[in-house]
């Protein structure tokens, strides 16, 4: 049961963890995004993939 729950708030955290970090890339003007290799349309796809490379 305890390893039940440990995965249920890891999952929660990691979905914190994740919305953070979209609305800290939406905050970002476009020319910064551009720096970084993303553009305003791939911020959610690039902060959940892991082995997001754009090519």
């Amino acid at each position: 049961m305890e390893t039940k729950m440990f995965h249920t708030i890891s999952r929660v955290a990691r979905s914190i963890r994740l919305r953070r970090a979209e609305n800290d890339l939406r905050q970002l003007p476009d020319h910064m995004l551009k720096d970084i290799g993303i553009s305003r349309s791939e911020i959610s796809f690039a902060v959940r993939e892991r082995n997001y490379r754009r090519t």
